[in-house]
């Protein structure tokens, strides 16, 4: 009866350890695949940002900030 019970734990364990180390490289897997478009859309945003406070010598709006985001979005 002993041995039944360990078993049983031991099946569990192993069965949360597979689960787990599956999903960890998944989700790694995604976030290498996001972070190179999250960085161009920073940058691409940060610029264009940049280039309109410039052309209109003021700090932009939040609701400029993210239209532009939003537009950077689209491009990517």
């Amino acid at each position: 009866m002993g041995n039944i019970i360990l078993t049983f734990i031991f099946a569990v364990a192993l069965t949360i350890l597979i689960y787990e180390s599956y999903y960890e490289k998944k989700e790694k897997k995604v976030g290498e695949l996001l972070a190179p478009k999250i960085e161009a859309l920073i940058e691409m945003s940060s610029r264009e940002i940049s280039k309109k406070q410039n052309e209109l010598n003021r700090t932009l709006t939040e609701s400029e900030k993210d239209k532009i985001l939003d537009e950077c979005y689209s491009k990517i």
